[in-house]
């Protein structure tokens, strides 16, 4: 009798490890597929979010870009005019020897190569609707007319390239302009201004398309945080739930 006592309790307390083992076992399998499914779910949305935040950079590094020329495009339009004023101040003053033919050429040549630096930003901006809006391409014609006519003018100067210039250099320059029609400068001054312009309303609207996309891949990553949380929380509790019903379905069998 005692042996057969002893045998029993040996089996059932063989069949309780075998029960403990085999629940920790299912609990250990149940903990690493959780960790692996969220583990997924978090490598799937972090690549997601990884994009988006790149972009919001790329958007933040074209931000530099714009608020440069929304200062240097305005600026230049100031200094042209500053530097008209300051002719009609000195027009009929003995003193200064500069006819308004020079004077307005040395105005209008600031400009070509201000605007050509813009060209080059506005080219890279993935835009077609504002280049359209705001003349692009006339933009690019007209100021490579105003270059070449400079650079026409600048070709009959004195070979000196010292800002200290003789008077009979001076003399000399003065000679070219005499044959230049000044509507010609005011002509291409005139237009360099209204691509100034131009170009500064290209990035006041493109400052505007950028916030409005900035704000919406922001939202678009809060949401998307919100998701990935959600869908971690629900995979674990979805797994939890099979596990329990596992467990029960195994204890109904038992009893």
């Amino acid at each position: 009798m005692i042996r057969t006592f002893l045998i029993k309790n040996l089996l059932s307390a063989d069949k309780k490890t075998k029960k403990r083992l085999k629940f920790f076992s299912e609990l250990g399998i149940f903990l690493v597929l959780a960790a692996i499914i969220s583990s997924g779910i978090s490598i799937f949305y972090e690549n997601q979010l990884n994009q988006k935040k790149n972009r919001v950079i790329k958007l933040e590094l074209e931000e530099f870009k714009i608020q440069e020329w929304l200062t240097d495009a305005p600026g230049r339009n100031l200094n042209n005019k500053i530097g008209k004023f300051n002719f009609d101040t000195i027009e009929n003053n003995s003193d200064f020897n500069i006819s308004k033919k020079r004077y307005y050429f040395y105005l209008l040549s600031w400009y070509p190569f201000t605007i050509k630096y813009a060209i080059g930003d506005i080219e890279l901006v993935n835009n077609d609707e504002l280049k359209i809006k705001y003349n692009f391409k006339d933009i690019k014609k007209t100021n490579q007319e105003a270059l070449a006519y400079i650079y026409e003018i600048y070709d009959k100067f004195p070979l000196n390239d010292d800002e200290n210039l003789t008077k009979e250099e001076i003399d000399e320059i003065e000679k070219v302009f005499a044959n230049i029609p000044l509507e010609n400068i005011v002509f291409h001054l005139d237009q360099s201004e209204y691509n100034t312009l131009q170009i500064n309303l290209f990035f006041q609207e493109y400052n505007s398309v950028v916030d409005q996309e900035k704000e919406i891949i922001t939202k678009q990553i809060i949401d998307m945080t919100n998701k990935s949380t959600d869908a971690i929380l629900y995979a674990f509790i979805f797994q939890l739930i099979i596990f329990s019903l596992v467990q029960v379905f195994e204890l109904r069998e038992i009893s």
